[in-house]
Protein backbone atom coordinates (compact mmCIF):
# COMPACT_ATOMS: atom_id res chain seq x y z
CA UNK A 1 0.00 0.00 0.00
CA UNK A 2 2.64 2.38 1.19
CA UNK A 3 4.14 1.95 -2.94
CA UNK A 4 1.19 2.42 -4.38
CA UNK A 5 0.52 5.88 -2.74
CA UNK A 6 4.36 6.97 -3.39
CA UNK A 7 3.78 5.72 -6.99
CA UNK A 8 0.74 8.76 -7.01
CA UNK A 9 3.27 11.61 -5.85
CA UNK A 10 5.67 13.04 -8.22
CA UNK A 11 9.24 12.45 -6.71
CA UNK A 12 10.35 16.39 -6.96
CA UNK A 13 6.86 17.44 -4.88
CA UNK A 14 7.62 14.39 -2.35
CA UNK A 15 11.33 15.65 -1.57
CA UNK A 16 10.58 19.13 -1.16
CA UNK A 17 7.09 18.09 1.23
CA UNK A 18 9.48 16.63 3.39
CA UNK A 19 12.26 18.57 3.19
CA UNK A 20 12.92 21.05 6.36
CA UNK A 21 13.06 24.64 5.87
CA UNK A 22 16.75 26.52 5.20
CA UNK A 23 17.09 29.34 6.86
CA UNK A 24 18.15 32.39 4.67
CA UNK A 25 22.01 33.14 4.88
CA UNK A 26 21.67 36.71 5.44
CA UNK A 27 20.08 35.67 9.23
CA UNK A 28 21.59 32.87 11.46
CA UNK A 29 19.56 30.31 12.63
CA UNK A 30 19.29 31.04 16.45
CA UNK A 31 16.60 28.46 17.51
CA UNK A 32 13.30 28.02 18.69
CA UNK A 33 11.22 31.09 20.75
CA UNK A 34 12.15 33.75 17.95
CA UNK A 35 10.44 36.68 18.06
CA UNK A 36 9.01 36.44 14.09
CA UNK A 37 6.44 38.41 13.65
CA UNK A 38 5.77 42.20 14.85
CA UNK A 39 2.24 44.00 14.18
CA UNK A 40 1.13 47.64 15.19
CA UNK A 41 -2.56 49.02 15.35
CA UNK A 42 -4.31 51.85 15.79
CA UNK A 43 -5.80 51.81 19.22
CA UNK A 44 -8.63 54.27 19.89
CA UNK A 45 -9.56 54.59 23.54
CA UNK A 46 -12.62 51.89 24.05
CA UNK A 47 -14.41 50.70 27.01
CA UNK A 48 -13.80 47.50 28.67
CA UNK A 49 -17.16 46.04 27.09
CA UNK A 50 -15.88 47.14 23.47
CA UNK A 51 -12.72 45.44 23.88
CA UNK A 52 -14.54 42.45 24.38
CA UNK A 53 -16.66 42.96 21.70
CA UNK A 54 -13.80 43.16 19.48
CA UNK A 55 -11.82 40.10 21.26
CA UNK A 56 -15.12 38.10 20.19
CA UNK A 57 -15.26 39.82 17.06
CA UNK A 58 -11.68 38.42 15.81
CA UNK A 59 -12.06 35.30 17.47
CA UNK A 60 -8.87 35.80 19.58
CA UNK A 61 -8.41 35.05 23.21
CA UNK A 62 -6.96 38.25 24.34
CA UNK A 63 -7.19 41.88 22.92
CA UNK A 64 -5.17 44.50 23.59
CA UNK A 65 -6.74 48.08 24.01
CA UNK A 66 -6.22 51.58 25.15
CA UNK A 67 -8.81 51.64 28.42
CA UNK A 68 -11.05 54.97 27.59
CA UNK A 69 -11.30 55.32 31.39
CA UNK A 70 -7.87 55.42 32.46
CA UNK A 71 -6.12 56.15 29.09
CA UNK A 72 -3.58 53.12 29.25
CA UNK A 73 -3.01 50.11 27.85
CA UNK A 74 -4.82 47.39 29.25
CA UNK A 75 -5.23 43.62 27.94
CA UNK A 76 -8.80 41.34 27.98
CA UNK A 77 -9.00 37.99 27.76
CA UNK A 78 -10.36 34.65 28.33
CA UNK A 79 -10.39 32.83 31.17
CA UNK A 80 -11.66 29.14 31.88
CA UNK A 81 -15.41 29.00 30.92
CA UNK A 82 -17.09 31.91 30.11
CA UNK A 83 -15.36 34.25 32.04
CA UNK A 84 -13.08 37.14 31.20
CA UNK A 85 -9.76 38.66 32.78
CA UNK A 86 -8.34 42.08 32.44
CA UNK A 87 -4.49 43.04 32.64
CA UNK A 88 -3.89 47.19 33.43
CA UNK A 89 -0.57 48.48 33.04
CA UNK A 90 0.70 50.44 35.65
CA UNK A 91 3.23 53.12 36.77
Amino acid sequence: MATATSALIEPELAAVAVADPEPEESEPYAGPGQVVREKEHPAKPMTIDQALFEMELVSHDFFLFSDADTGRPSVVYRRKGYDYGVIRLVE
